[in-house]
């Protein structure tokens, strides 16, 4: 199941693969697996990505019509945690 947008955003913003490896220093390959959901990015990775694509972190994710599937419960439970980015940030790196 893919749960990350990534491949949409990066086509609506005019942003290829390569470009956004070398914006947040990381390999081409790691954002290929990550498009294709061969792999989960870690939370640090996705607010490089957000801020680099100049999204919310809530649009990297796919929408679900109700709100309620697990994914996007675990997903919003977890962004109302955080007061702030730098919050989210300490959260990513002890994990």
């Amino acid at each position: 199941m893919q749960i990350l947008r990534l491949k949409e955003l990066l086509k609506e913003k005019s942003v290829s693969g390569k470009t956004l490896s070398d914006m947040v220093n990381v390999s081409e390959n790691t954002i290929s697996f990550i498009v294709t959901g061969k792999t989960q990015p870690r939370f640090e990775l996705l607010l490089k990505i957000a801020d680099v694509l100049d999204v919310d972190i809530k649009e990297l994710f796919v929408s679900t019509k109700d709100g309620s599937s697990k994914i996007q419960v675990i997903i919003n439970d977890k962004l109302k945690t955080f007061a702030t980015i730098e919050d989210f940030k300490i959260f990513a790196n002890s994990i």
